[in-house]
């Protein structure tokens, strides 16, 4: 029997389904395309094969090397590539995502990405999406009546990338509460807007327009990881339990912070929190509670603080921030940690007055250390570099109540009464 051209067509129908598969396994870390690809995503490398490098790529698949094929699907110019293209590549890599999410969220957020650029491309060309929708419609007058019943509920063609986000919202949403990997990988796609805008030569309104909407709905994802802890702790203060539970509770928090990747939010609601759990703690003088309180968050803290310090716009959680490093320097047992820790405080809200106050008393603490140290002779210098940390501290809280005390030991000492 002669070779045919529908046997022609069969054949290439069912390597581009197995070169799909085998292209899926390799972006999705091995998992099988047969459970998440339909028969359609063969169309995929159809429309490679119409590249003008694409037929050499395919060959090569073919013959065992799928590097080539891999490395043109993910490299492909979006804006230049054919609409048909890039609408397999928003499902495949839709696709690869889900495959990828619960091995590796990391991965599966930079699948979502792919799939969100080439969205965005689609929504920039907007002319295919058009034709798809009348060609899924029908002509006709039939066509026409499902047309005008559709109407209400059809996505204009420029919405096709926030119909993504919002369906990723939905994941990050869910996986909220027990902090899933498919939650974590769609939260954070939602942090990476704009890198998928750029890659599909979004324009800056459409970038905007989907940054936005990422933005409220990964925060409100956040916010309700955060709400079962927040809740914990206000039962926990209604029953007068904050100083003894409040730690076991906020540690919740830490966990939270890991899976939103170190999000500002987490910060803030800890810093919140550690502040009203800490003063319970600091007027009762527990200091081994406030001590063991902060210290599992104090990567938060000097996260925040960084962020402070980076950018000035921050400014309205300087004063909480500050405070949680002068909690730091009053539990602090070691003079030069103490000294750096309260530096930290004034650094961060030049301000506050309880930074100050702390900073001004480790100040005199160490003025006083060093006269003590003053046995038969004190250099010049060195009264100089004492007098230097007094001036300071008054600088700094001119009613520290070490101040007095400290400058009458200097004065002794100046005068030559070395027994101090």
């Amino acid at each position: 029997m002669p070779w045919r051209a529908a046997d022609e067509t069969l054949l290439q129908r069912l390597e581009d389904e197995s070169l799909v598969e085998a292209l899926f396994a390799r972006v999705a870390g091995g998992a099988p395309a047969g459970k998440v690809l339909p028969p359609r995503a063969a169309g995929l490398v159809a429309e490679v094969r119409k590249l003008p490098s694409g037929a050499a790529a395919v060959a090569a698949a073919l013959a065992g090397d799928a590097e080539p094929l891999a490395r043109l699907v993910g490299e492909l110019a979006l804006a230049d590539a054919p609409p048909v293209l890039v609408h397999h590549l928003a499902l495949f890599h839709g696709a690869a995502a889900v495959a990828l999410e619960q091995a590796s969220p990391e991965a599966a957020a930079s699948a979502w990405v792919r799939s969100l650029a080439a969205w965005f491309a689609l929504a920039e060309e907007r002319a295919y999406l058009a034709r798809l929708e009348e060609l899924v419609l029908g002509g006709g007058a039939a066509g026409g009546a499902r047309r005008s019943r559709a109407a209400d509920s059809a996505i204009p063609p420029e919405r096709a990338p926030l119909e993504l986000v919002a369906e990723l919202a939905k994941r990050a949403d869910a996986g909220a509460r027990d902090l899933s990997a498919g939650g974590r990988a769609a939260l954070l796609a939602l942090g990476r807007i704009d890198e998928a805008a750029r890659v599909a030569g979004a324009s800056p309104p459409a970038a905007l327009r989907a940054r936005a909407e990422a933005e409220r709905r990964r925060n409100a994802a956040i916010e309700s990881a955060l709400a079962v802890i927040g809740e914990a702790l206000d039962e926990a203060n209604v029953r007068g339990e904050l100083a003894t539970l409040g730690r076991a509770l906020l540690l919740r928090a830490v966990p939270v912070w890991r899976w939103t990747s170190n999000d500002e939010a987490v910060e803030h609601f800890v810093v919140d929190r550690v502040d009203k759990i800490g003063w319970e703690l600091y007027r009762a003088r527990s200091w081994d509670a406030l001590r063991q309180l902060l210290e599992p968050f104090r990567p938060m803290f000097d996260s925040l603080a960084s962020r402070i310090e980076r950018d000035p716009s921050h400014i309205s959680y300087a004063a909480g921030c500050a405070q949680m490093f002068v909690f730091l320097a009053e539990v602090e047992l070691h003079t030069p940690r103490k000294l750096a820790l309260a530096e930290r405080a004034v650094k961060i809200c030049p301000t506050h007055r309880n930074g100050r106050l702390v900073l001004a008393s480790v100040l005199c603490d160490e003025a006083m250390s060093s006269m003590r140290a003053m046995v038969v002779f004190a250099r010049r210098d060195e009264l100089d570099r004492v007098g230097a940390l007094l001036d300071r501290a008054e600088s700094l809280y001119p009613a520290a109540s070490e101040l007095a005390e400290a400058r009458e030991m200097l004065a002794r000492v100046r005068r030559g009464r070395i027994a101090v």
